[in-house]
Formats: C-alpha cells, structure tokens, sequence
C-alpha cells in the first residue's frame, strides 16, 4: 500500500503506533541522560535557569549573575558530556523531561529534592 502525498512514513507500523523495540521503558533511561554532568550543580543550575527562561541566554545569565559567554560554556559543556543538542526542540524536550523525572526520583526516594 502507498501512502498518500505528504503524509509521514510509518515504518510498516500502523499510523499512530508508538511501540519501541527497546526492552528498558524510556521512564527509565531519561534521567540517566544527565548522569555525566550530575555531579555539577552549577551546569544543572544554568540548565533549569535557561529553560525557565526560555532558553534566553541574556536572561540566564541576569538570573544567574553571570555573563552571557558564561552561560553559553556551561550549556555547550552540558551539550558536549550529554550528547544532546540543547537547541533543537527534541533536546529541550528531552531535558526537561530528565530533569522532571530526576526531581520525582529524589522526592519518592527520599533524597533532597533540587527543586524549591
């Protein structure tokens, strides 16, 4: 069967189907995206800062104190130890969900939690 013009490829899956080949449930997998810079608060700091701010690097490093070059090497540093483009939609998204996700692990886990 052809699909009809414009219209995206499935993959033989049906339209709308969203199952992964992977046995280990993303939920899982998504907080250790940020395992290699966990231990550096001021790159998880800059992190969350900049996607509150609407990944406005001026308005990053107003919060933060910092100069604007400073925030652009903490978040190229994240990007380069993390392997995600921090810029791209996807990377955005998938950040905020590591970060989500790493938060609730703390809290049911009994441990601080790095929200206020």
């Amino acid at each position: 069967m052809r699909a009809a013009a414009g219209a995206a490829p499935t993959g033989g899956r049906p339209s709308g189907s969203f199952i992964s080949s992977d046995p280990i449930p993303a939920a899982t997998r998504s907080p250790a995206l940020l395992d290699p810079v966990a231990d550096r608060p001021e790159l998880l700091e800059t992190l969350r800062t900049h996607l509150a701010h609407q990944q406005d690097r001026r308005a990053t490093a107003t919060a933060l104190g910092l100069h604007p070059n400073t925030v652009d090497n903490r978040l190229a540093k994240i990007g380069d130890q993390t392997g995600i483009e921090l810029a791209s939609p996807r990377g955005a998204a998938l950040v905020i969900a590591a970060l989500l996700l790493r938060d609730t692990q703390d809290t049911t886990a009994g441990g601080p939690s790095t929200r206020p």
